[in-house]
């Protein structure tokens, strides 16, 4: 929801700048929940790219992407580099969830995620533990800023995990025939290819 920043560090207070329809509808769907805040203890978390292993995989977000392109091909395909990412690993985010469960008296917004690192950085990352090519393109996704997550962290959580967690994770799966590059693990191709071609079929 935050888009473009200038701000080095963007918090629950930074204006909200959505650049797509997706932005667009998170954001009506935060106002709507919290206009029930009189009536209901409203919790809304702002998750930062989620990475690591998972029963319903991503391989469509950067860390998860990368690292999967360093174990099948041995190249890193890195657009741009110098844009921020912000990270959080998905059993960090499963520990928010029950923690704010747990504490209902926590209500209002809050920004999830404990690292912020360049794509450049990340894909530095997996080839100590991959070696492979990092092969640098342009690109023409700008979005980049650090995402503050002090207000959560006030409250008492603590992340027990790195993204570097989730490239040993996906590593080993890997290796271990626990995880293969399907194509149900990318969102948009597989609505593209499966999804959408069900629709046009049935028409």
């Amino acid at each position: 929801v935050y888009g473009v920043q200038a701000s080095e560090k963007v918090t629950e207070y930074n204006e909200l700048i959505p650049l797509t329809a997706y932005n667009k509808a998170k954001i009506c769907a935060e106002r709507i929940l919290m206009s029930y805040a009189d009536k209901i203890n409203v919790q809304i978390l702002r998750p930062a790219t989620v990475c690591g292993l998972a029963p319903r995989m991503r391989l469509d977000v950067v860390v998860n992407l990368l690292t999967m392109q360093a174990i099948k091909n041995k190249q890193l395909i890195v657009l741009g580099g110098d844009q921020l990412r912000p990270n959080i690993h998905i059993k960090d985010l499963i520990d928010i969830y029950l923690f704010m469960i747990d504490n209902p008296n926590l209500t209002g917004v809050y920004n999830a995620g404990f690292e912020n690192n360049s794509v450049l950085e990340i894909a530095e990352s997996i080839n100590n533990i991959i070696p492979s090519q990092i092969v640098i393109k342009e690109s023409e996704d700008n979005r980049s800023y650090k995402v503050n997550s002090d207000k959560l962290l006030s409250t008492g959580f603590k992340p027990s995990y790195k993204f570097n967690d989730a490239i040993h994770e996906i590593n080993e799966a890997f290796k271990n025939k626990l995880l293969f590059d399907e194509e149900r693990w990318y969102n948009v191709r597989w609505m593209q290819h499966v999804v959408l071609k069900g629709i046009k079929s049935n028409l």
